[in-house]
């Protein structure tokens, strides 16, 4: 099979796994006191100037905590300069009016924040923080007040799936641009939930619900480890061929890398398979992600296995490569939540 080679258009580039939260969802297993080998500041720009010779991107600046990092700042303003666009996933906590109004001065593109609750009881059951709730609300406020876009993320579990409706309202109240839930995979200290993963059919009636959502809404809605979303919608909707449209289910590999905390590339933040290390190969991101077999193996639907490999959406949908891996060891196995039967095996 010839694999085509995409570009990554969105980079997740993990800059720290320091963070003052103890997320029971957390792909990272943050800490107040993590591991030190981090990449320095020099390595950090290095690996974005690498990135911008080969293809300039949204970059989002992850951990972690990113804004855990002294040279937050410092790099947000080197990668903007450099062509890419930059933006932010934060917890909130270090979010203040100092800080807001250096994010801005800094040219940040936008921030991402998650609420996993519309309620304070279970969004704080997820970070295992009281108070977190507000602490996340302020900081959002700050956001708004200093005019720098912003949007909700939300893990998806058996504990608040019943919340999604109100925190995609709560979302488009706040003035999010983007509410974009997860649907969880359990790697890192998500595997200590991994009793609270959506049943197959559960899966299929939220993916239903939200394509309800995003029709009815004004704000975005954007699904992340749900690339059966781009089945739904097919189904639902088989005229629609824009080209934003067609745009694959899971992205992971093709227009989207993720770059860990010692300068590994893996497809995603939630596949914890390293490609090669930028470190080690002399900041080659072309070399490695052009010609990794590990990563040309996902890119390769015909070697998925199980129902994936059988499907007739396999290639608009491709399943979730990092859920594979996480509950049954094969990365290239069917993902396992999917209720969607093939015509093929039907």
């Amino acid at each position: 099979m010839n694999i085509t080679i995409t570009k990554p258009r969105i980079v997740a580039f993990e800059v720290t796994r320091k963070c003052q939260l103890n997320c029971v969802h957390c792909r990272a297993a943050a800490s107040e006191e993590p591991a030190k080998e981090y990449l320095t500041t020099e390595q950090c720009k290095r690996i974005l100037l690498c990135l911008a010779e080969y293809n300039k991107c949204v970059i989002i600046l992850t951990g972690g905590e990113p804004m855990e990092r002294e040279d937050i700042y410092e790099l947000i303003e080197y990668g903007n300069n450099i062509g890419h666009r930059m933006a932010v996933a934060t917890c909130g906590y270090p979010i203040n009016n100092d800080s807001i109004k250096k994010l801005k001065a800094s040219g940040v593109l936008t921030l991402s924040f998650s609420l996993d609750g519309s309620d304070p009881t279970t969004h704080d059951s997820f970070r295992r923080v009281t108070g977190a709730f507000e602490i996340t609300l302020a900081a959002i406020e700050k956001a708004r007040n200093n005019d720098i876009r912003f949007q909700i993320n939300t893990t998806i579990t058996r504990r608040n799936i019943e919340h999604i409706p109100k925190i995609a309202q709560l979302a488009q109240k706040l003035g999010a641009y983007c509410f974009n839930p997860f649907i969880l995979v359990p790697t890192g200290r998500g595997s200590g939930i991994s009793d609270e993963i959506l049943e197959p059919d559960v899966y299929e009636r939220l993916l239903i619900e939200l394509m309800g959502l995003k029709s009815q809404n004004s704000i975005d809605v954007r699904i992340t480890c749900g690339p059966q979303f781009r089945r739904i919608m097919t189904q639902k909707n088989p005229e629609v061929s824009s080209a934003k449209n067609r745009r694959k289910g899971c992205m992971a590999g093709g227009e989207f890398a993720f770059i860990g905390y010692q300068g590994d590339i893996q497809t995603c933040g939630f596949l914890d398979i390293p490609a090669g290390n930028l470190i080690n190969n002399d900041y080659n991101f072309a070399d490695i992600w052009e010609n990794s077999a590990f990563l040309n193996d996902i890119r390769n639907v015909l070697s998925y296995q199980g129902k994936c490999g059988q499907c007739e959406f396999v290639r608009s949908c491709g399943g979730c490569r990092a859920r594979a891996y996480a509950m049954t060891g094969n990365y290239l196995a069917s993902d396992p939540i999917c209720d969607y039967q093939p015509k093929s095996v039907a």
